[in-house]
């Protein structure tokens, strides 16, 4: 929508703004351990696997005045792009996570040339692109194969879970029977690995391979629902159908 548009260019362009002042002022012993702080914080969400908080803290860490940025007069060394690749890579699999697309191009944008060409970075990158133009299949191999760094592992593999199963809840609220042909499609896998992501939530598959997901309980009917209820059933099948736009 427009609001959350202007919601995300906010975000970015306060992002963009806390950065341009990176190169304006000397870095404070203060200001550099609060960026080590917030890199250690980045660290420890990954490590233990809690990444509610990972996004906010990624990017604080991006607005702290010592958080390296790129310039003709201060050039990255390779340790602050080897670092910088890693948490950029991370914070766009957040926004990943959170569904917040937007959120991860305008960041890609924001990202020095330098890290951009980083190898965590890079694939991150290619991990939204696939997943923009809903190349399910692609994005979901990208998300398995990597290579990603050791630290960023557990993360990629909660991305890949949350994203099949919002893709089967949209499923299940879209449609009354599927072919298993289109769900694996639609999930980015295999049949084999589409028929157990769907005997796993209790759905009938037919001996014609269709998938007949959630039925309707007695009294929740089309013609019970409220207009919300089917508005929102045709954003799902609407999103599920549509063909894929440019990033």
């Amino acid at each position: 929508s427009f609001s959350r548009l202007l919601g995300q260019l906010g975000v970015s362009l306060r992002l963009t703004a806390g950065r341009g002042s990176n190169s304006c002022q000397p870095m404070s012993e203060a200001a550099a351990s609060s960026a080590t702080d917030r890199s250690t914080q980045v660290f420890q969400l990954l490590a233990s696997g809690n990444f509610s908080q990972l996004r906010v803290t990624c990017e604080d860490l991006e607005l702290s005045p010592a958080f390296p940025v790129d310039g003709p007069e201060t050039p990255l060394n390779p340790d602050q792009v080897e670092q910088a690749g890693v948490v950029y890579a991370a914070q766009l699999l957040a926004y990943l996570l959170e569904g917040k697309l937007d959120s991860a191009r305008f960041l890609w944008k924001r990202i020095p040339a330098a890290v951009q060409a980083h190898a965590q970075a890079a694939t991150a990158h290619g991990v939204l692109t696939a997943r923009w133009h809903r190349r399910y299949e692609e994005f979901f191999s990208q998300l398995a194969a990597g290579p990603w760094d050791p630290r960023l592992q557990q993360l990629a593999l909660e991305v890949a879970n949350r994203a099949q199963a919002e893709l089967l809840e949209q499923i299940a609220k879209a449609y009354k029977a599927v072919a298993l042909t289109r769900v694996a499609a639609m999930i980015g896998a295999d049949e084999n690995t589409a028929r157990a992501a769907c005997e796993s939530r209790g759905w009938a598959i037919d001996a014609a391979g269709n998938v007949l997901p959630v039925k309707v309980k007695p009294g929740d009917g089309l013609m019970e629902m409220g207009e919300a209820q089917l508005q929102k059933i045709a954003e799902y099948m609407a999103h599920l159908e549509q063909p894929p736009c440019r990033i």
